[in-house]
């Protein structure tokens, strides 16, 4: 068992980008790599968001891009590609299953973000008709959940 999960974490990590370096700034944290900026608050909302119906994902987007958060009006609900290049760095940090700390959203949480949620994130990719990309920042999954239940979102802008 253990090696079916070295084996499939290694296959992960091939599938990462080769590397990402943050610059953080007071509300946002910019991958001079990969050109994204992400909010530096893994939880601006303060509360899960639903895809749609009353205080959805994209009516805070649309509310942060009306503000003109941290300078930008382009923040975006992030792809699963995104998401999952993101937590494929922090897993590549030395992630294992049995120790906290190591944890996708503990180990962004110690480079400079600020409260990550080990729980399921939006992506803004599309499983099905009724269930959608959702980012674990707990195990570093990316696996397609209903689309009716309450997620965080993690706002994103820019990439090249």
């Amino acid at each position: 068992m253990k090696k079916l999960l070295l084996l499939v974490s290694c296959l992960m990590l091939a599938a990462c980008s080769a590397s990402h370096n943050f610059v953080f700034k007071e509300q946002a944290a910019v991958d001079t790599v990969t050109g994204l900026v992400w909010t530096r608050s893994a939880n601006l909302p303060g509360k899960q968001l639903v895809w749609r119906g009353e205080e959805n994902v994209y009516a805070f987007i649309q509310k942060m891009n009306g503000e003109n958060y941290a300078g930008y009006a382009d923040w975006r609900v992030p792809s699963k590609k995104e998401m999952k290049d993101l937590l494929c760095y922090a897993r590549g940090m030395g992630y294992e299953r049995d120790r906290v700390e190591t944890w996708p959203y503990a180990v962004l949480g110690k480079i400079g973000f600020t409260d990550v949620r080990d729980y399921g994130y939006w992506t803004s990719t599309r499983y099905s008709t009724d269930e959608m990309w959702i980012a674990d920042f707990a195990t570093g999954e990316v696996s397609h959940r209903k689309e009716a239940n309450p997620y965080f979102l993690w706002p994103v802008r820019g990439g090249r």
